[in-house]
């Protein structure tokens, strides 16, 4: 077989008319095909599918399956996009018949193909031929052409459906869930009753074991779908409650949240209390916001729980409710107590978050605890209560061990901008360690100005990879910023950039183009 370079010297070969001598003959399109179809994707069939009309059989077989192994391998996500990456295939509608000579498994997706077209009596004479094809994968191409823009296409896409209401397909109607979903968001016309059609279908009895067992189908989303079809059951099955709140997906309980409204209050409280258990933080957010009142009522122990959640939002949307309805008058001192009781790292962070300064000594006994989660939480709290008081608690955090304390150093100094931070990274550009310098340098020049440059031409003089390509790149983006500066820097500052200028000079430290840019603005602004 015939090795190409590219795609493009196989599609070549393709296009070219068949010569009884020379370039190319029948094999040689063969060749081409079969190299092609080892990373073949549907653009290709612009240039398989014309082959599929050829008179020599061997050929046309060839590109047919190709063809159709092309469209049997797409994917769930990628059936929304497929009309674009077809519609301009050649297609004569006269010889559409052709394709029904075919093994069914292949023409049901030749015919397919031809109703993706951008010729709209290609579309309507391919399905009125896929219409006597028995198949199950016909139901994507039918799906699709529900909102054609012909109208005649459209209805005969519509009358076509409904034969497609068999046990049969209830697999492809299941597997093409997405494009079901997508029927609501049709604007040209309004196809929510078809998608109630299609989901009426999929919800009869007689179906409800098969929809149920997909419920341990790979993809979520299809999960979802088969949850979504089977809600209105969950009143009298509890094997569909016991498998939602089992699911590996918190989107799965999710839904749950919501779809248990149906039940009556004691069925409802009995997964309301599972779910605001769960690993989750979204299920236990949502929990509290859908059944805030079930909630209040009947799960207060469960509730103050979640007060000292290791999430803040858990924690937050907790306080919304017991505020709310008034169970408790004073969180900070709630907090208080809890931490004196069991200094969990979420009490630790509610009161950094409702607390006072007057909480920062309670808070900073846990700056040294042995448990990182706690050193973490009270590092956190610590900031929120005094970031003045806490800035050199943080400086010395960037060099912990611990790779969630250090992120989270980072993260507060980025946030925040204020003097003490500048003076401790300006301290911090002298580390030797040169990630932590390469941070204070970033931080600094997010402050801008004079402070930032002088920053900036300081690691460069230090000469020290891969500081020194930092500060170059952040060099880089400042001088065309400098057009915004309108004050002069004080005495000391100007001094040292001068001095960091002509070492910098000297050495060539930086490119010529750089150079006479910072020298242009170091002279206007003298």
């Amino acid at each position: 077989m015939m090795e190409y370079l590219d795609k493009y010297s196989a599609h070549q070969t393709l296009i070219k008319p068949l010569k009884i001598f020379g370039f190319p003959k029948v094999n040689d399109k063969i060749d081409a095909l079969l190299w092609l179809s080892k990373d073949i994707d549907p653009k290709d069939l612009e240039y398989v599918f014309p082959l599929i009309f050829i008179k020599n059989t061997k050929l046309a077989l060839t590109a047919a399956q190709i063809a159709a192994g092309i469209m049997s391998k797409i994917g769930v996500k990628d059936w929304n996009r497929i009309y674009d990456q077809v519609k301009y295939t050649r297609i004569d509608e006269k010889s559409l018949v052709r394709l029904l000579e075919f093994e069914t498994d292949i023409s049901v997706h030749l015919l397919g193909i031809a109703s993706l077209n951008s010729n709209g009596y290609v579309r309507e004479k391919a399905l009125k031929l896929i219409s006597g094809v028995k198949s199950p994968s016909v139901v994507p191409y039918i799906l699709l052409r529900l909102n054609d823009w012909v109208v005649s296409v459209r209805n005969l896409a519509e009358h076509l459906l409904k034969n497609m209401f068999i046990p049969d397909n209830i697999d492809p109607f299941i597997n093409h869930f997405d494009l079901i979903n997508k029927l609501q968001d049709s604007v040209r016309v309004d196809l929510n009753r078809i998608k109630i059609q299609v989901e009426d279908f999929l919800k009869a009895d007689s179906f409800k074991e098969i929809v149920k067992s997909k419920l341990k189908h790979p993809q979520i989303k299809t999960r979802l779908f088969c949850y979504q079809l089977l809600r209105e059951r969950i009143v009298n099955d509890q094997t569909i409650l016991n498998s939602a709140l089992q699911d590996k997906s918190f989107e799965v309980r999710m839904w749950l949240v919501v779809a248990i409204k149906t039940l009556e209050p004691q069925a409802q409280d009995v997964i309301i209390e599972k779910l605001l258990q769960d690993k989750s933080v979204k299920v236990k957010t949502a929990v509290l916001r859908e059944h805030a009142d079930s909630v209040c009522l009947n799960f207060r122990g469960i509730l103050e729980m979640l007060l000292v959640d290791e999430s803040a939002s858990v924690r937050d949307d907790a306080r919304f409710i017991v505020k709310k309805h008034s169970m408790i008058t004073d969180i900070p001192e709630f907090y208080r107590q809890q931490i004196i009781k069991n200094p969990l790292p979420g009490a630790i962070a509610g009161l950094g978050e409702t607390g006072s300064q007057r909480d920062f000594d309670i808070i900073c006994g846990f700056k040294t605890h042995e448990e990182p989660k706690i050193r973490l939480a009270s590092l956190i709290a610590m900031w929120q209560l005094s970031k003045v008081d806490t800035v050199g608690f943080v400086l010395d955090a960037l060099n912990s061990d611990l790779t969630k304390i250090k992120k989270t150093a980072k993260r507060l100094f980025k946030k925040t901008k204020m003097p003490e931070i500048l003076s401790g990274m300006k301290e911090k550009l002298k580390s030797e360690d040169l990630n932590t310098r390469i941070f204070a340098l970033q931080v600094i020049y997010s402050y801008g100005g004079w402070q930032a440059l002088l920053a900036i031409l300081y690691a460069i003089s230090g000469e020290q990879e891969p500081v020194l390509s930092e500060a170059r790149t952040l060099l880089n983006s400042w001088l065309p910023k400098s057009t915004s500066l309108y004050s002069k820097p004080d005495g000391d500052t100007e001094k040292a950039i001068f001095n960091l200028y002509e070492t910098i000079f000297l050495k060539g430290l930086i490119s010529e183009s750089a150079l006479k840019e910072l020298q242009f603005v170091l002279v206007t602004r003298r």
